[in-house]
């Protein structure tokens, strides 16, 4: 699964946010490393909803200062997801 998440955030950065991905590991900072900005993490947000199906709130990616901490997350909230689709 983190595999699957790690191939689309790239797809998002790249081509949803125009980010350079030579640049991006799993310990680079979002904000002052990626250069995500407040417009940047909307796009995200909607693109990640598109893309992986999983609707992030505010707070949770508040929390991600890392892009391995937003891969963690969305891993999880997939992971969970699913849990709730098989009960």
């Amino acid at each position: 699964m983190p595999d699957a998440v790690r191939t689309v955030l790239e797809e998002i950065f790249r081509d949803d946010l125009q980010i350079d991905l030579s640049k991006v590991t799993r310990d680079s900072h979002l904000i002052d490393e990626v250069g995500l900005d407040s417009v940047a993490f909307a796009v995200g947000m909607v693109a990640i909803e598109d893309k992986l199906g999983v609707v992030l709130n505010e707070e949770e990616l508040l929390g991600c200062n890392t892009v391995g901490d937003l891969e963690d997350v969305l891993a999880e909230k997939m992971r969970s997801g699913s849990d709730q689709a098989r009960q």
